[in-house]
């Protein structure tokens, strides 16, 4: 059951860190999903020339394809792996691509590419994602850990 572009939205916006650096979907298909990140002071990791934080790049890298797996199945997932090849400095408004390359038992693999405001391509990610077998909204199902 493919999630509607809204319905999506909706579930973004209750990951407080994604709310917070303000992550859109933008486009979904059957096979893959479009993010747009926003730019803005707070996650700039060069202010003087405009340059995102590598790290904010990572987080929208796993976000849309965390994000595409939820569409397409969803389930609540959790990132096993994860591989960046940063291509070029990332300035301003950037849009995350995210492919499913193959749905596994276990272990499910997408591709992200990551495009600029001009469409450079800016960074490319490589993702191996379990998906649970929790639906969404019932989350309280998970186990969490135990109080230390």
């Amino acid at each position: 059951m493919l999630l509607s572009l809204q319905n999506l939205q909706a579930v973004i916006e209750t990951c407080s860190f994604d709310k917070w650096m303000g992550l859109k979907a933008v486009e979904l298909r059957d096979n893959s999903l479009s993010i747009r990140l926003p730019v803005r002071p707070e996650i700039l990791g060069t202010p003087v020339i405009d340059r995102l934080h590598g790290g904010v790049v990572a987080s929208l890298i796993d976000a849309t394809a965390c994000y595409l797996l939820i569409a397409l199945y969803n389930k609540r997932v959790s990132t096993a792996d994860m591989v960046i090849d940063y291509l070029r400095p990332a300035h301003g408004e950037l849009v995350a691509t995210s492919r499913l390359v193959k749905l596994g038992r276990t272990i499910t693999v997408v591709s992200v590419d990551v495009h600029d405001a001009h469409g450079k391509h800016v960074s490319v990610g490589r993702l191996a994602i379990s998906i649970s077998q929790v639906s969404i909204g019932d989350e309280h199902q998970m186990a969490t850990p135990a109080a230390a």
